[in-house]
């Protein structure tokens, strides 16, 4: 047998060139960068990459096999939600200057789901310009216009450029119908409800669709229909939302019996925010229901909502007092100054129920037409229920009205966020114009100004702040009682108002909230001082203001008439030229005065004179005889008798008496 040695033999080492050499390190490297990547160890994977990239500048395969590598990662996490290090690798692909389209769209969605939509929208567009499939990069356009920029025009121009593929589609339907409701309020009426009754056709059990239909025929007054859409609604299992909304819709074709009832569900609704509704609400056991007897009860009043729901609600307080043993009040602590001052005959409590305070059922104040069993034809003090002391009228007039004979106008042009649904609020510009009347003063009872409208109003027109003068709403009402008429948009000043029956306009737009029953008549129904001007197209408030300055004109005219009917004596200059019932202009009106007043002064001279004269007569008179002034008191007695010969001509005996 042939013995082995137990050394190791090597041989000699084999010399290979040393490009054969970096070749083969070079494969394993890429092996190497494959597999990292394959077993999602990208950052080991990446790192080769680079280094090999970097050596072999020139390697267009492998630029590529990396930037796939490298675009996988990015995608996967954008997957898995990690935004901020997906935007890492797709800013390292656009570096490279890779043109797949899907990177600008991934980019875009990383953007945006960072808070960051205007920027993610440029990249989108990118997208649009190079992707094959544009309907797709509409949806994500639509999208992001619609949620997050809230620039509804230009979502409802990509949402129908959809249409063109996805026909058969109900909810692009639903969102342009939705969209055109929420954006054109009463313009292309056609539209918003060819796309919703077409979304309805597409899929007839849908609860959203069938809701939204419902509510756009309701707000066009095409009530046939929307009853017959809001009936199929209570098939489909509606929410508490869908309910809220079809009791505002009752409530706005006047029934208030049902209307209000179905309001109740506001407490239950599925968006409502933490807070709404003050927590005592919850307690079922408490808040009044149909089905409770208030004979006997002490019944809390409380607050609920806005100021001015507080201020309209606030009225039944009289007939719920009939009804029960006592009854308190609970409201916002800036109107506890004005309801204190109101001789409401009860006690009041600012924000909530005091602890240990013994009471038996809660009525929120917005259900009160319901317990009193009101209909739209039986609302009780429409013509004003609230006031306020003089002296507080008297010393706001005293510190903050201008000490002139000018027609006093009070503006109000906002209100709060919960009204911006129906498109209350009226730019302050659109106001300009009742700032540009001769004669008259205009008074801004406006306190929160988040858009800081009031500091551009030009400085040549008369304008004058009072809401950093209010304190609360008992100031508010002492200012619009030194007003000779109020302007304002639906908010809760005009509420105000009306429930101190202050002579006023609300300027209302084409559609206007479930409250305001009727818009077209002499008053508002709820408050007969309020005159409503509704605009005949959506936020054409040019149209509005321009009805309102027709009514202030007139009323300052009847002012001023009334003031010279007043002051005017019988035979003066103003009586010569006025009759009674003379429309004069205000032009004519002002020259008649200045005229007056130059007459005035001569007239009360001359007057002087002439007294002084008659005095030194009657001195001069007493000196020269001796006997005493003969009394007249029975010339008089018989001069009272119309035509009678004694009153023009003294007889014979009278003659010698007075001699």
């Amino acid at each position: 047998m042939v013995q082995v040695s137990k050394r190791l033999i090597v041989g000699k080492p084999v010399t290979l060139p040393e490009e054969v050499n970096d070749d083969l390190i070079f494969d394993i490297d890429v092996a190497l960068a494959e597999e990292y990547c394959k077993n999602k160890e990208f950052e080991k994977g990446f790192e080769i990459y680079e280094r090999l990239v970097r050596k072999a500048f020139g390697d267009i395969e492998l630029k590529n096999k990396y930037m796939r590598q490298m675009k996988t990662y990015a995608d996967t996490l954008l997957k898995e939600k990690k935004y901020s290090k997906a935007l890492e690798q797709y800013k390292k692909l656009l570096k490279q200057n890779v043109t797949d389209p899907y990177i600008f769209k991934n980019t875009a969605i990383c953007l945006n789901e960072m808070g960051q939509p205007v920027r993610a929208l440029r990249f989108f567009e990118k997208y649009e310009e190079n992707a094959y499939d544009k309907e797709e990069v509409y949806k994500y356009l639509a999208d992001i216009y619609y949620e997050n920029i809230k620039d509804y025009e230009k979502a409802i121009e990509y949402y129908e450029k959809m249409i063109e593929k996805y026909g058969d589609n109900a909810h692009i339907y639903n969102m342009l119908g939705h969209l055109y409701s929420t954006y054109y309020q009463d313009k292309y009426m056609d539209k918003q409800i060819y796309y919703l009754k077409k979304a309805a056709e597409l899929e007839p059990n849908n609860r959203v669709i069938t809701k939204n239909i419902a509510y756009v025929l309701g707000k066009f007054r095409q009530y046939e229909e929307a009853d017959k859409y809001y009936a199929r609604l209570q098939q489909l299992n509606p929410s508490h939302s869908d309910l809220h909304s079809y009791g505002g819709y009752l409530v706005s074709k006047r029934d208030f019996a049902n209307g209000f009832k179905f309001l109740m569900h506001r407490f239950s609704k599925e968006d409502l925010q933490e807070g709404a509704f003050p927590p005592i609400f919850l307690n079922k056991k408490v808040r009044w229901n149909d089905k409770m007897d208030l004979t006997g009860k002490h019944v809390i009043l409380h607050f609920e909502q806005g100021f001015g729901d507080s201020i309209m609600f606030i009225r039944f307080l009289d007939q719920v007092k009939e009804m029960c043993a006592k009854v308190s009040i609970v409201v916002q602590r800036p109107l506890l100054e004005l309801f204190a001052g109101s001789d409401l005959g009860c006690d009041i409590y600012p924000d909530d129920i005091p602890m240990g305070l013994k009471y038996d059922v809660v009525i929120p104040m917005m259900d009160l037409p319901l317990v009193c069993h009101t209909t739209a034809d039986t609302i009780p003090h429409a013509e004003g229920y609230l006031k306020v002391d003089q002296k507080y009228i008297d010393e706001f007039r005293e510190q903050y009205i201008h000490k002139n004979d000018k027609f006093k106008i009070g503006i109000a042009y906002e209100g709060s966020v919960m009204g911006k649904e129906t498109d209350r609020d009226i730019p302050l510009k659109f106001m300009y114009p009742l700032m540009e009347l001769p004669g008259v003063e205009i008074y801004c009872f406006q306190v929160s100004d988040p858009s800081n409208q009031m500091d551009r109003v030009p400085s040549n027109l008369q304008f004058t702040r009072l809401g950093d003068k209010l304190r609360n709403f008992r100031d508010t009402a002492a200012g619009l009682k030194c007003m000779d008429i109020f302007i304002s948009s639906d908010n809760g000043v005009m509420n105000l108002a009306g429930a101190l029956g202050i002579p006023s306009i609300c300027l209302f737009n084409t559609i206007s909230e479930w409250r305001w029953i009727d818009t077209t008549g002499d008053d508002v129904v709820w408050y007969k001082s309020v005159k409503p001007v509704q605009a005949s197209t959506s936020r054409a408030w040019d149209e509005t203001i321009k009805k309102a300055i027709e009514i202030v004109e007139k009323r300052q005219l009847d002012k001023l008439n009334n003031k010279l009917k007043l002051s005017v004596p019988k035979g003066s200059i103003k009586s010569k030229n006025i009759s009674p019932n003379a429309a004069v202009s205000l032009d004519a009106i002002a020259g008649l005065l200045e005229e007056e007043e130059k007459a005035k002064k001569p007239a009360k001279k001359t007057t002087a004179k002439k007294s002084t004269a008659k005095k030194t007569t009657s001195k001069t008179t007493s000196k020269k005889t001796t006997t005493k002034s003969v009394t007249k008191k029975p010339s008089a007695s018989k001069s009272k008798t119309t035509g009678s010969k004694a009153a023009k001509k003294p007889s014979g005996r009278a003659k010698k008496k007075e001699e």
